[in-house]
């Protein structure tokens, strides 16, 4: 790895370290600066701004779970598409972190855009893996769909369900409950089954119990810190 890159990776690990530990808002380029022992100009060759640095990491982590997708072995193409979700899909165990980290940024004008460059990252690495697994299930006639815009508009709903679960995660923070993400992931499922014309029950795409489960652990986690920095 040349010098840039271990320099920019060095500052998309100390961005982690200080979101988790100061969050968003409050840290500081200054703060970057302290923990890196680096000039300001080392810090704006790299990054413009601290909002750049996010969505960096974020598009970072949307590249592991890609990843993490493409080492798993499945029985048939089905489980592959539910798998694929299920990697998309921040809402899993070991993702506590990333949780943690976009929670704080819910209601914030820069949290809007860290999001659309999640999800354009995400369509970008996981879409056309869908649509080719989305051809051979209707190949095989698991699933039946005529209209070629059917993928996106699947797409589409997946990244609606996205952004809700992440208001659902921020309600939980408030000590809201946790009833609309059970509805949300169910809805979901509902959505991918019916448009697809697939068998009743097939589609998993997100686990309940583990979403619940990681959101809980995330906020916990949050809580923890916020209690820290008092």
């Amino acid at each position: 790895m040349l010098k840039g890159d271990l320099r920019k990776q060095a500052i998309l690990d100390t961005a982690e370290e200080l979101f988790f530990e100061k969050g968003y808002a409050r840290a500081t380029i200054q703060d970057f600066l302290d923990r890196l022992d680096c000039s300001k100009g080392s810090f704006y060759h790299h990054y413009e701004s601290k909002l750049q640095v996010l969505t960096e990491l974020c598009r970072q982590k949307a590249e592991k779970s890609y990843a993490d997708y493409q080492k798993q072995a499945y029985p048939d193409i089905l489980s592959q598409l539910n798998g694929l979700i299920y990697f998309a899909m921040p809402f899993r165990d070991g993702q506590e972190n990333t949780i943690a980290l976009l929670l704080p940024l819910e209601g914030l004008a820069d949290g809007d855009m860290v999001m659309n460059s999640i999800l354009d990252a995400q369509k970008e690495l996981f879409f056309p893996e869908m649509h080719r697994l989305l051809e051979a299930l209707k190949a095989q006639e698991t699933v039946y769909y005529i209209q070629s815009a059917l993928p996106e508009l699947l797409w589409d709903t997946y990244t609606a369900v996205y952004r809700r679960l992440m208001k659902e995660a921020a309600a939980v923070r408030q000590g809201s409950g946790t009833g609309g993400v059970m509805q949300l992931i169910e809805t979901e499922r509902f959505i991918w089954e019916r448009l697809l014309d697939a068998p009743f029950g097939c589609m998993e795409l997100i686990r309940s119990d583990e979403a619940l489960r990681v959101i809980g652990h995330a906020v916990t986690r949050l809580k923890r810190m916020e209690t820290e920095n008092k």
